[in-house]
């Protein structure tokens, strides 16, 4: 198996970034669970009023797999209702590094 990243940029709609971040922040906390999940950043953007998610998983089952879990549908119903637009920046394969 080949490790999975992803980078994207949820933008939320005009007052509710900070209901955004506090969910993704959840999901972070929530990925600390998952074994299979290496890395769940979430990073303010200072460019704009964007939140930008990187992501590494074991591999891209590992990630499509997550996105089935009770807490992950959870928290995407959550966020519905303040995501203007998520852009889904880079999906790459870790080499390495710190």
């Amino acid at each position: 198996m080949r490790p999975y990243g992803l980078f994207g940029k949820l933008t939320a709609v005009p007052g509710e970034r900070d209901t955004l971040l506090a969910i993704l922040l959840e999901a972070a906390e929530a990925m600390k669970q998952e074994s299979t999940c290496a890395m769940y950043r979430v990073n303010v953007s200072l460019d704009d009023d964007s939140i930008l998610v990187y992501e590494v998983w074991e591999s891209v089952d590992a990630h499509q797999q997550s996105l089935s879990l009770e807490t992950t549908k959870t928290l995407i119903e959550r966020a519905r209702s303040v995501l203007a637009k998520v852009e889904r920046l880079a999906v790459f394969e870790p080499r390495g590094g710190h």
